[in-house]
């Protein structure tokens, strides 16, 4: 595959902050993908950053001008302390169809994940998760997919013709669905009908409120995760304006980034993605620059990922069996002595399987209940 078929080449004629030096700047140590410099050599590199142009045409130009703002912040932050290889392969290009769009991204996507780089697509449309879920469906893949959303979009409507991507993914064409989770939903924006199919589905969901109370908890989720899709509308209006649907209510700054960080830590990921940037309301660029950030803390997550199994290397980890009082099943933990993270075993019929838990499932589980992470992996396995 020729990328510069499927890119728009990036206009770098922007102007750089001054928060340090300029040669220690992000910009003097990424390739970027201009009318000078087409793309080339892609397969040495670990990261590749991508902008999605809404295919909507009232807000093409909108979209362009996003994209090209959140680069500006991004290229003007500090460099990282340890080598990594960054690709900026530009926009891409506008299909005659949004369905030509969707194949295009979806394409692209599966080279670069065949390829192990890790591609990071940046756009102003949720709409972005169905193609890149379809990717993983043309690798043969059965995957795990994390939300970070205040709400939780199953929705369709028959009028528009309209179904949402993540209606087409858990209801429509679940095949390649191991399970789903969203991180951060809200109440009030949430029909209960939803999450009662989800929790039917043995899918997760984790409010707000529990996150930010023990955002820690969430890692494990992460760590597990395939693609992460990270909606802007997550974070609060004080925090981020350039929504066009802002709620009082969401994450911090701080906490988004925090949780961007975990999603780089995780070795099973293998694409993020930021949705819903409305350029038009983003009151001095406040959000651009945040998720300049929140790329900046993911690339750094990236950058000091472990990889840690159990089964690899016995000396690393201590092995805790636990007996429920009539349960069936004993249940066995690992705990890492390089990094303190846990996993569980979860027989199958014919073995069993690590998932990523934490100390509080085993603290659980030694009080005599059966850890809920265990049980629907258990039900899904089984």
């Amino acid at each position: 595959m020729n990328l510069n078929d499927y890119f728009d080449p990036v206009n770098v004629d922007f102007e750089y902050k001054d928060y340090i030096n300029s040669k220690e700047q992000l910009y003097s140590y990424c390739s970027i993908n201009t009318s000078e410099n087409k793309i080339k050599n892609i397969e040495s590199f670990n990261i590749a950053i991508l902008g999605v142009v809404n295919n909507y045409t009232n807000k093409t130009e909108e979209s362009i001008k996003g994209l090209l703002k959140i680069r500006e912040y991004f290229y003007s932050l500090s460099s990282f302390s340890k080598q990594i290889k960054i690709y900026d392969l530009g926009n891409l290009k506008q299909g005659k169809t949004a369905n030509d769009h969707s194949v295009g991204l979806r394409d692209v996507l599966v080279e670069l994940i065949s390829l192990n780089i890790t591609p990071i697509i940046i756009g102003s449309s949720e709409d972005i998760i169905y193609p890149n879920y379809l990717a993983y469906q043309m690798l043969d893949q059965k995957i795990n997919i994390v939300s970070i959303d205040s709400k939780i979009n199953i929705t369709e409507n028959s009028e528009r013709e309209y179904r949402s991507p993540l209606w087409k993914i858990i209801l429509e064409n679940n095949e390649s669905l191991f399970s789903f989770s969203n991180i951060g939903y809200q109440t009030h924006f949430v029909n209960s009908k939803i999450t009662k199919y989800l929790s039917d589905q043995l899918h997760s969901f984790y409010r707000l409120g529990n996150i930010r109370s023990k955002i820690r908890d969430v890692e494990p989720v992460f760590r597990d995760a395939d693609i992460i899709g990270l909606n802007i509308s997550s974070v609060r209006q004080s925090d981020a304006f350039g929504q066009e649907n802002p709620s009082p209510n969401g994450y911090f700054g701080e906490e988004i980034c925090q949780l961007a960080r975990y999603a780089g830590l995780s070795t099973k990921l293998t694409s993020f993605g930021i949705y819903d940037y409305h350029f038009a309301s983003d009151i001095n660029y406040q959000t651009a620059h945040l998720i300049a950030q929140i790329l900046w803390y993911f690339i750094d997550g990236h950058l000091n990922k472990i990889t840690e199994h159990p089964l690899d290397n016995d000396k690393n980890y201590k092995r805790f069996i636990v007996n429920i009082d009539g349960f069936d099943q004993e249940i066995v933990f690992y705990k890492s002595e390089k990094t303190s993270r846990w996993w569980v075993e979860v027989p199958t019929l014919k073995s069993y399987v690590l998932i990523s838990c934490t100390h509080d499932d085993y603290k659980e589980a030694g009080n005599g209940d059966v850890p809920e992470r265990w049980l629907k992996a258990f039900q899904k396995l089984n």
